[in-house]
């Protein structure tokens, strides 16, 4: 027979293994939810997703394809369903050929290319054409933890954003896609639990993955690193890492954290990708 813990005492169902709470001990739990959910509404704010099937179709764009579109990350607005804004005006092919400095027409050859992978989306808005990002690969709002993602932080994107290159923001977009999801190192096998079995990455393996020069690479690293994207760690062998105040998995991880890491996996020559 089911038990009516109406008819219990409270030292009844505590004693069943329950639970009894004072008034006091309610509104407390209620203001401390209330605390929680303001916290992550703030952080959910200040970053954009980046879900993990953008590395799927990735590899069909150019090196400036991918730039635009990182550029365009950088102009999503909270809760806007996608929604390219700047100064508080949603964004057309005319802003945006003005804000990366090429012509409209340049821009619409570019926007058509990322169309044709639902990357992009292009809508009426009265009588102007506006953009917006395909949510099934970016999403800036609340998350219900169905999707996988990367976090880029808006405020660091649009700074970097400004002072790189579209082709030099197109690789840094493709490496967002291949970091260790705990301590942000460029690796082969980014999911592996194990650091000491990584397999880091040198400026040889980003050309190769990428299929872009390494002339190309050699003179964009220096960029890279001067804005802060990445730091370049010199051990017996280099290490590639993307600043934690731009992309993270999880929680941020620390510098700290990132070369006690690295230490630990001590540059042996099985760890570096042939």
């Amino acid at each position: 027979m089911p038990i009516d813990y109406n008819e219990l005492t409270g030292r009844e169902i505590v004693e069943l293994g329950g639970q009894v709470k004072t008034p006091e001990r309610v509104n407390s739990d209620r203001t401390y939810a209330r605390k929680k959910r303001s916290e992550y509404k703030r952080t959910n704010e200040q970053f954009i997703m980046v879900k993990e099937r953008y590395k799927d179709v990735k590899i069909h764009l150019s090196l400036e394809q991918n730039g635009v579109l990182m550029f365009m990350v950088s102009l999503m607005k909270h809760n806007s369903e996608g929604l390219l804004f700047h100064n508080s005006k949603k964004v057309g092919f005319s802003e945006l050929a003005n804000l990366i400095g090429k012509s409209e027409r340049q821009v619409t050859r570019v926007i058509e290319e990322l169309e044709k992978l639902s990357l992009v989306v292009r809508e009426k808005d009265g009588r102007k054409v506006v953009l917006s990002l395909g949510e099934n690969f970016f999403h800036s709002g609340y998350s219900d933890g169905s999707f996988k993602f990367v976090k880029l932080y808006k405020t660091r994107l649009k700074e970097i954003a400004q002072n790189l290159s579209l082709s030099e923001l197109g690789l840094l977009m493709y490496m967002v896609s291949h970091f260790h999801y705990d301590i942000n190192l460029l690796v082969d096998n980014p999911q592996e639990k194990d650091k000491s079995k990584l397999l880091i990455w040198k400026r040889k393996h980003v050309a190769e993955e990428f299929d872009v020069s390494i002339d190309f690479v050699k003179r964009a690293f220096p960029k890279l690193r001067k804005v802060r994207a990445i730091y370049e760690v010199k051990s017996a062998k280099n290490g590639i890492v993307l600043d934690p105040s731009l992309v993270c998995i999880g929680n941020k991880p620390k510098i700290d954290d990132i070369l006690d890491a690295i230490d630990e996996c001590e540059f042996k020559k099985d760890n570096v990708k042939k």
